[in-house]
């Protein structure tokens, strides 16, 4: 066995956050944020893009991602 000396890539890697609503039949109201979310972007999106889909009787579940915490602080 002998050892591979090589260069690899560095440097700023960027990343794209990728939300949206998964219904039963589909998924629904993609959003593409360019960077991490936090609770402002994410309550962003609930509010301009999320809420606007949504009709009587519709469930929305949130996990404990500390972004969703912007809507519903905890005591």
């Amino acid at each position: 066995m002998q050892r591979l000396d090589a260069r690899v890539p560095h440097g700023h890697w960027k990343a794209l956050t990728f939300i949206s609503a998964l219904r039963h039949d589909r998924i629904d109201t993609p959003w593409v944020i360019n960077g991490p979310i936090n609770g402002e972007l994410f309550a962003s999106y609930v509010e301009q893009v999320l809420a606007l889909t949504l009709a009587p009787g519709d469930i929305v579940i949130l996990d404990n991602l500390s972004s969703h915490n912007a809507l519903f602080p905890l005591q």
